[in-house]
């Protein structure tokens, strides 16, 4: 049995973390704040401390100097936002992050991270793990900043940690993109970015929680090293039309041709920038470049070295979203 401690362990893919944990019959203790939501937890064993990865000292006081395996999940993930909405939690928390691994002298740093660090290259060939990185938008830049930090302490420090890199996460307890898809399909007001015939890569979030719990069990082979992981790859127009047959919608998308979605959404992130607007445009770059670029995702590092197997497909992650979808509202 391991000591484990996960931040954003009450989020959508921390939740799995701690499911999984659990069923390892590991010891899990999660780090939460007063207004912390636990539904997505409901049932399972787990301990719990207050506090915040942008606050130092409750991380000093809560995180248990026996912690063998440190999970960092939390994070602010939006598509829209300045830096004062991202850095805080993202980078400086993993700071935080850092320096009690550092101070407690904690074994293994399990970082949750994004293939965002590689931009939208929208190139046929698979991307590794030494892909060039591109971020394109603040969340992306936010996630390649907290990467170099691990990197640096590791340089500096001698930590000991290892980076899970996951595109698109799909499944029960998204409240972002899955809900937001079922959403405008059922509505019959959702587009494809240049036709929709874009091969991407996607994750189950149970797929992705269960290589990050990989990475500390063979932690021996995943120190120092990133990770990409996905659960199938598809077109855009595929993964919309498995949910429309899912929801009994149309398969009629209207479609904007992919330059001018890209030039629009630029249009109207100027606009809503120009006047200082705090909620997002219907149309941004990072949307049309989500959902019109080619993304496809080389797990093959992670299934050779660590032995990962997802067990997810296009059908079955769609109807988990579906069953899931119907029951919350988008954010």
């Amino acid at each position: 049995m391991a000591k484990c401690f996960v931040t954003g362990g009450n989020g959508f893919v921390g939740s799995y973390i701690v499911r999984l944990l659990s069923d390892g019959n590991q010891d899990v203790t999660i780090l939460k704040r007063e207004t912390s939501n636990l539904d997505l937890l409901d049932g399972l064993p787990f301990k719990s401390v207050i506090g915040d990865v942008t606050d130092l000292k409750s991380l000093e006081k809560g995180v248990p100097d026996d912690t063998e395996w440190f999970f960092h999940n939390a994070a602010v993930m939006k598509d829209w936002g300045g830096k004062s909405q991202f850095f805080p939690v993202n980078v400086e928390g993993t700071r935080n992050v850092l320096e009690i691994i550092r101070q407690k002298d904690i074994p293994q740093l399990i970082h949750t991270s994004s293939t965002a660090v590689y931009g939208f290259p929208n190139i046929k060939e698979p991307l590794t793990e030494n892909a060039p990185w591109n971020p394109m938008n603040t969340y992306q830049r936010s996630k390649a900043a907290a990467e170099n930090l691990i990197k640096e302490y590791e340089e500096n420090y001698g930590i000991k940690a290892t980076m899970i890199r996951g595109p698109t996460i799909l499944g029960k307890g998204d409240m972002f993109t899955g809900p937001q898809l079922i959403e405008r399909i059922k509505n019959g007001n959702m587009f494809t970015f240049g036709g929709g015939n874009n091969r991407q890569s996607y994750a189950h979030a149970e797929d992705f929680a269960g290589c990050i719990i990989l990475t500390a069990e063979k932690f021996d082979i995943a120190a120092g090293n990133a990770f990409n992981v996905t659960s199938f790859t598809c077109t855009f127009r595929e993964i919309l039309e498995t949910i429309a047959d899912e929801v009994n919608a149309s398969k009629d998308f209207r479609n904007i041709p992919y330059a001018p979605s890209v030039a629009l959404g630029s249009a109207a992130a100027g606009i809503y920038r120009a006047f200082h607007r705090k909620n997002s445009p219907l149309l941004t770059p990072f949307r049309a470049k989500l959902f019109g670029s080619t993304y496809i995702i080389d797990d093959t590092k992670a299934c050779e070295n660590l032995g990962y197997k997802p067990k997810w497909d296009l059908i079955s992650t769609v109807q988990d979203m579906v069953q899931w979808g119907g029951t919350v509202k988008t954010r």
